[in-house]
Parts: structure tokens; C-alpha cells; sequence
């Protein structure tokens, strides 16, 4: 019953920032996920985010130097209407129904593996989140994999707690695999 993505995205994100004119990268929705893994007492889940609008763009290089993702909280859907309607309820998604991350750097950790930085806005609330990021390339063809760690009490939601005993873990993960390329006529 709770959110986070981007994803999510999440997921997004990319490499050194560079001076030299950016082309987009189109990602291909039919061969990309965005989802939010919560743990739960009794009642585990996946949501998943199949709308949303993402603007990444590459330099002459093909390194990525900017991302957005931008998304509708109600957009979030968990495959159970009655589990929706109540994680909207609790997201006070009429109130706060918009969610962002911006990429704002990529580095290399000593051991070889990408960390990604960004700026994830949810329920009103923008926070920085760093997250192991996995980019590969062949020719024009992006594949892009994050998977961040969320706690939403960061993010001003409380704890959900059913009946004294049941209790879902603020702590959820947005897991993005996009698979991008080229926009027609850009490189």
C-alpha cells in the first residue's frame, strides 16, 4: 500500500553531466517495467506503473546526462481495486497526486558497480535517493536497471498497521528496467 517509484525510476539515472548537445533516448514501454515491491504481514505485493512520461537524454558520446520521470499516483495499480482505492486513501493521492525523480549524477564506486544520485518528490515531499544502477548499450539500445529502496516515512505516510498485528513494511522497493533507444532522426 505505498509507492515509490521512480521508479521509480528510478531508474533513471545516468552518467557524468556534459556540455554538448543532448539527444533523447525513447523508452520502449512494451519491453519495460517500473514496479514497487511491498512486503506486507499476510498480504505481499507488486504494483505496477505502466503510465508515466520519461525525458532521457544522451550526449555525442552516448553517455546519459539527464533524466525525468514523471507520474499519476493513480497510474500505481496493484491488480486488487479494493487495494487500490485504499492506497490511494492512505497516499492522499487527490491531494498529492504527482511523483517525480531527477537525475542529477552518476558515479563509480571502487568496486565497479554504478551509484546513481537523484531528487524523488512523493506526497509533497522531495528527498535525495542514491541507488546501485546498471546501464548497458549496444549501438542506439539502452538497458537501464535500478531498483531503489524506499522508506515512506520519509515521505510523510505512516505506517499502515491493520488490527494491532497486521503491518506493512514502510521500507518498499522501486524496481525500473527500461529499455530505450535512439529517437528517430536524433544521433
Amino acid at each position: 500500500m505505498r509507492f515509490s517509484p521512480l521508479l521509480l525510476f528510478l531508474s533513471l539515472a545516468l552518467a557524468p553531466l556534459a556540455r554538448s548537445e543532448a539527444k533523447h533516448l525513447s523508452v520502449d514501454r512494451s519491453l519495460s517495467r517500473i514496479e514497487i515491491a511491498v512486503k506486507a504481514t499476510m498480504d505481499s505485493f507488486v504494483g505496477k506503473l505502466t503510465t508515466y512520461e520519461s525525458d532521457i537524454q544522451v550526449n555525442d558520446q552516448g553517455e546519459i546526462v539527464s533524466a525525468r520521470l514523471t507520474f499519476h499516483f493513480r497510474d500505481v495499480l496493484t491488480g486488487k481495486e479494493g487495494r487500490d482505492k485504499a492506497m490511494h486513501t492512505w497516499q492522499h493521492t487527490d491531494e498529492f497526486p504527482d511523483g517525480s525523480f531527477v537525475f542529477t549524477r552518476l558515479e563509480n564506486s571502487p568496486e565497479g558497480a554504478a551509484v546513481a544520485e537523484g531528487q524523488l518528490t512523493l506526497h509533497g515531499v522531495t528527498r535525495s535517493v542514491r541507488f546501485p544502477l546498471a546501464i548497458a548499450r549496444q549501438d542506439s539500445r539502452y538497458v537501464i536497471d535500478g531498483d531503489v529502496p524506499i522508506d515512506t516515512r520519509e515521505f510523510g505516510l505512516p505506517i499502515i498497521r491493520l488490527m494491532g498485528l497486521l503491518k506493512v513494511d514502510p521500507i518498499v522497493h522501486v524496481r525500473a528496467h527500461l529499455q530505450a533507444t535512439y529517437k528517430e532522426g536524433s544521433l
